[in-house]
């Protein structure tokens, strides 16, 4: 619980939901469209900008989350 209060307060510091929505394309391309998930990647993986992206990708494959917005409508 700890970890998502720092994470709120990282979003609101040094206009980092800004810095998420520059690279947002980054992340669609590799078809990781919950931006929630892919904020959190960037949070945990701040040194590594790559890595991010590819964590998001893991994490959206690993736990079924949807690719893309028509995805969610087929999963109900």
């Amino acid at each position: 619980m700890q970890l998502l209060t720092v994470f709120e307060q990282w979003k609101l510091q040094d206009n980092n939901e800004q810095k998420y929505k520059a690279r947002m394309n980054e992340f669609l391309k590799k078809r990781c469209c919950n931006h929630n998930i892919n904020l959190f990647c960037m949070f945990i993986c701040q040194a590594n900008k790559k890595k991010a992206v590819k964590i998001a990708t893991l994490e959206t494959v690993n736990n079924c989350l949807p690719f893309v917005e028509k995805d969610k409508e087929q999963k109900k």
